[in-house]
């Protein structure tokens, strides 16, 4: 992410994640409170288990609902037209977060690296840099930005882009948290080249000195590189001015 120019008007691709469904989900609840509302005022305020049963079995074959599954298919589609689909488990949002703030930086400093093995380098060492994280300095770094997450996918749904997450403040507040504890001394980049060079171990099942690990001059640089207001992209401008 690059800062946007603001004479400029800058449209941002739609991200892949669990808040494309979010917004459907939440669409429709909203169809249903109004719609068991609607039948309690019919009902003098009270309504019995018929009749909210009742109210249910009508919205599952209605139009207004079908249309919401409709449109959330077609924005589903449009999105993964571009990008592929993405997985969900417990820790994805903290390594998106961590990708966007680093991905630049994390290319270009462990390049050799990534070109020995494949895309799953990148994605092993964001999975070990968030366990760091908790382990070491923020223990709550994970579920509190999946926390976050929620509350952004109930406000803007499948409109979420890089830029609406790095704009959020609840997410730039739980990074601002996260950064003062990155590696800054020696044995910082000790620990933390252990931690990475673990699960790349356990991914490439290679256990013994391999070209694919990182040591610690290099992980210095990575967060040398990280805390220089020149190479700063967006996300990075906002968590770190």
């Amino acid at each position: 992410m690059r800062p946007t120019d603001k004479n400029k008007a800058v449209s941002w691709p739609k991200l892949s994640g669990p808040h494309i469904c979010v917004g459907a989900g939440q669409q429709a609840l909203e169809l249903a409170r109004k719609s068991l509302l609607s039948a309690a005022d019919l009902r003098n305020g009270k309504l019995c288990k018929a009749d909210i049963s009742a109210v249910f079995d009508f919205l599952s074959e209605s139009p207004d609902l079908f249309d919401i599954y409709r449109t959330n298919y077609e924005a589903c589609g449009r999105i993964h037209k571009k990008q592929p689909f993405v997985g969900a488990n417990k820790d994805f949002f903290a390594m998106s977060i961590l990708r966007f703030l680093s991905f630049d930086i994390l290319r270009k400093v462990f390049d050799a690296q990534i070109k020995r093995t494949d895309r799953n380098w990148e994605i092993e060492f964001l999975h070990a840099f968030g366990t760091y994280i908790c382990r070491t300095s923020y223990a709550g770094f994970t579920e509190d930005l999946s926390s976050a997450y929620r509350k952004l996918a109930k406000t803007k749904g499948n409109s979420i882009t890089a830029i609406t997450i790095a704009n959020d403040g609840s997410i730039q507040d739980i990074v601002k948290k996260a950064c003062k504890g990155f590696p800054s001394e020696h044995i910082d980049f000790v620990n933390f080249s252990n931690a990475v060079n673990k699960r790349l171990s356990d991914k490439y099942d290679t256990y013994g000195p391999s070209p694919i690990k990182v040591s610690e001059p290099v992980v210095e640089q990575f967060f040398e590189a990280l805390r220089c207001p020149a190479n700063r992209n967006y996300f990075r401008q906002m968590i770190l001015h």
